[in-house]
């Protein structure tokens, strides 16, 4: 049996995370994340949201969840500028000034479902537990 160590996880992400500053990007509701192509920015840049622009994502931090066994990415609620749009997902990346080296996290879909905004807002409002967990074992 092998075993994914908490720590050395936690200092991978946080070493991705260090190439540039995380941003969250609104995506356009026919966007198909594929996990195995989107590696970067410039790979999904097209399928953003139609008004959106990426926010800039504050109080990140890498957690260990011991009791769960996973390492949690957590940042502070984000709001987007005024805008007019309409969005079910949103990506998450790390931007280091380069569409083409700018690594894709993860797209995570929103719980309420597709989100419309006419001339306003939108917040999005993180889960206690982060954005995502990478579970060791």
């Amino acid at each position: 049996m092998s075993t994914l160590h908490l720590k050395s996880i936690e200092l991978m992400l946080d070493a991705v995370l260090a190439l540039g500053t995380l941003k969250l990007s609104p995506m356009a509701t026919t966007f198909v994340p594929n996990s195995a192509t989107d590696q970067y920015y410039s790979d999904i840049s097209a399928e953003l949201a139609s008004g959106a622009a990426a926010v800039t994502l504050t109080g990140v931090v890498t957690t260990i969840d011991s009791v769960n066994n996973r390492v949690e990415l957590d940042t502070d609620n984000a709001t987007t500028g005024t805008i007019t749009t309409t969005t079910n997902k949103y990506a998450l990346w790390v931007d280091t000034g380069v569409a083409a080296t700018s690594p894709v996290l993860a797209t995570i879909d929103l719980v309420e479902g597709s989100v419309s905004t006419v001339s306003g807002t939108i917040t999005f409002t993180v889960n206690a537990e982060g954005h995502f967990a990478l579970k060791a074992a």
